[in-house]
């Protein structure tokens, strides 16, 4: 008989990848529950795509396969006010929000880890690729070994203290090898495509999401100013919240050289787009700092920062302020940073932490 190590509540979505994690932990001795998410993610009452019934079904059914509880707890209230509220909160500011990374935080590693704890969990682990190192002083957060799938960025909110409970079954995997366990074992998801979009806006429309949340709000901003290099109005814009630094497409004008939108200012009621060269900045400000793997520093030192989710970090100055809030110098300037997006900063592979970015300069 395996020695028991504990009680594990695995949250669910569905997916192959929080199936193969919860295999994982019953395989090394751990007892398990699974817990998936009920979310309803707009106003007409529809579902997050990673919540649908169809996912509760798979979550279900693998869980009978593999014989362990599985429950599902509506917690589309909780969603309303931390995510989809911040979500359209963020846009109707003039910022891109990142709800990957508050859905983390405050849905998964606090409202179902409180509930995970009703029931006598220990543990709580996700099919997130990610490791934790424990050890020393503080429980460390690691990049995932299988480099491309690697997704510590989204998780930088994460607690000490809720860390000490995490465990992260995939950490060393692959997706095929994920994959291949998948099959092995029969589940129903093993070939499940993965999510690209983001959950709650499966058409991938988020401008139509957010004229449905807010709609009194857009109408209200109404249209602007677009202005080009030098200072020159090439055109008009529907709504600031509609656009986001970086984005090429859609803007409609007409110039010499590709355009990209620089800036949006939001009291303003502008948009200012510049050919790419002019979109690169060495300098941003980041505030709501959450120091993970390290106790907050005092003194300025390098690390490796990243500002989206699929990028390369690049080599910083950091440099903490007396405020709380962070000043992030390049080395070398980097591709539109957005204010709203996360900045993560990594020594090797260690999540040292994270923040919001709050602003850009040159």
């Amino acid at each position: 008989m395996k020695q028991d190590r504990g009680l594990v509540a695995v949250a669910m979505s569905g997916g192959v990848d929080s199936s193969v994690a919860a295999a994982l932990l019953m395989e090394k001795g751990y007892r398990v529950i699974g817990l998936t998410m009920r979310l309803r993610a707009d106003a007409e009452g529809r579902r997050a795509s990673c919540c649908s019934l169809s996912s509760e079904h798979d979550a279900t059914a693998v869980a009978v396969r593999l014989g362990f509880p599985h429950y599902t707890l509506d917690v589309s209230q909780e969603f309303l006010a931390e995510v989809i509220q911040d979500f359209v909160r963020e846009y109707l500011l003039g910022r891109t929000p990142n709800p990957c990374e508050r859905c983390n935080a405050f849905m998964k590693w606090q409202v179902l880890w409180d509930k995970a704890q009703t029931y006598g969990a220990d543990y709580f682990a996700t099919g997130h690729y990610a490791r934790v190192q424990r050890g020393g002083a503080r429980v460390q957060m690691r990049r995932a070994a299988f480099r491309p799938k690697d997704q510590s960025y989204a998780l930088w909110r994460i607690s000490q203290e809720h860390l000490k409970h995490t465990l992260f079954p995939l950490g060393e995997l692959s997706k095929t090898e994920v994959r291949q366990k998948a099959n092995e074992l029969g589940l129903i998801n093993a070939d499940a495509a993965d999510s690209q979009e983001i959950c709650f806006i499966p058409e991938g429309d988020y401008r139509e999401f957010l004229l449905k949340q807010n709609p009194e709000a857009l109408h209200k901003i109404g249209s602007g100013e677009i202005v080009g290099p030098g200072g020159k109005v090439l055109g008009t814009h529907n709504g600031f919240p509609y656009y986001t630094i970086g984005q090429r497409k859609g803007l409609g004008l007409t110039w010499p050289r590709p355009l990209y939108v620089r800036q949006i200012d939001a009291e303003t009621n502008r948009i200012f787009v510049d050919e790419e060269e002019g979109c690169y900045g060495s300098v941003m400000r980041v505030e709501q700092v959450n120091w993970v793997s390290w106790t907050a520093p005092t003194e300025p030192f390098d690390a490796d920062v990243q500002i989206r989710y699929r990028d390369p970090s690049a080599p910083a100055r950091v440099i903490p302020q007396n405020d709380g809030t962070l000043q992030i110098e390049f080395v070398s300037p980097a591709f539109a940073i957005t204010p709203g997006q996360s900045a993560v900063f990594y020594q090797g592979d260690m999540l040292l932490g994270g923040g919001i970015i709050l602003s850009n300069t040159s």
